[in-house]
């Protein structure tokens, strides 16, 4: 859809910003998608050196990358919890500032990954759950203060998609009772998210601004429940 742009994406190696990669690359775009070692999202001083070596001139900007290491909130680890607060919300902020001037000249794009836990908690998931609620209030609030230039900001909240880091956080017996729980009967797949993630980039969803986009087969409304 339109001309091919450079599209930044966090979190490009994971198994959902894989598909993403290959999702904006299968349309034609110039995707830079910097590893963790390439650009620590977790340390403000490393994002600034990034820019200044790499200049990116985007016209869209996808924030996937993420860091949930579960645990009872009275045994974080402070480093840990800190960490996890900067990779999944505090960096999207500064990205989007970085990006902020091209992004106003190019009438671009912003789209972060969120989580069902960014409405919801899960007991042991504290650090995960506060940092996708600040990363929720973070797009609607960015969508306010960019939609004045043409640049739209939403998000997607994927809820139990088939990923490994799903599967090293959940039992099998736990992943059983996701797909048992979810209307539609199963996981979702990354290349779901994908479609959603590009949707909400291209001039069709050019009226939607400040939305969390839910994707969750719709666990949320009800899939909760028992039957």
């Amino acid at each position: 859809m339109g001309d091919a742009r450079t599209v930044l994406v966090t979190g490009g190696h994971g198994e959902i910003g894989g598909a993403i990669v290959r999702r904006f690359e299968a349309a034609g775009d110039r995707v830079i998608a910097p590893t963790s070692a390439e650009l620590d999202l977790s340390d403000p001083a490393a994002i600034a050196a990034w820019f200044a070596r790499e200049a990116p001139a985007v016209g869209a900007l996808v924030h996937c990358a993420g860091l949930n290491r579960p645990a009872p909130f009275e045994q974080i680890d402070e480093a840990l919890f800190a960490r996890t607060l900067s990779v999944n919300a505090l960096a999207f902020v500064d990205l989007a500032r970085r990006c902020a001037p091209s992004l106003r000249a190019q009438r671009g794009s912003v789209v972060a990954v969120s989580s069902l836990y960014g409405f919801v908690a899960r007991r042991g998931r504290l650090a995960y759950v506060m940092a996708k609620h600040a990363l929720v209030g973070a797009v609607k609030t960015l969508a306010l203060e960019l939609g004045d230039d043409g640049v739209r900001v939403n998000s997607v909240s994927p809820g139990f998609i088939d990923t490994r880091m799903t599967r090293q956080n959940n039992s099998p017996e736990v992943i059983r009772g996701f797909e048992q729980r979810v209307p539609l009967g199963r996981l979702g797949r990354p290349d779901e998210i994908a479609e959603a993630v590009y949707f909400l980039s291209t001039p069709a969803a050019g009226f939607i601004n400040g939305h969390d986009l839910v994707a969750d087969g719709g666990y949320s409304i009800g899939g909760f429940q028992t039957p």
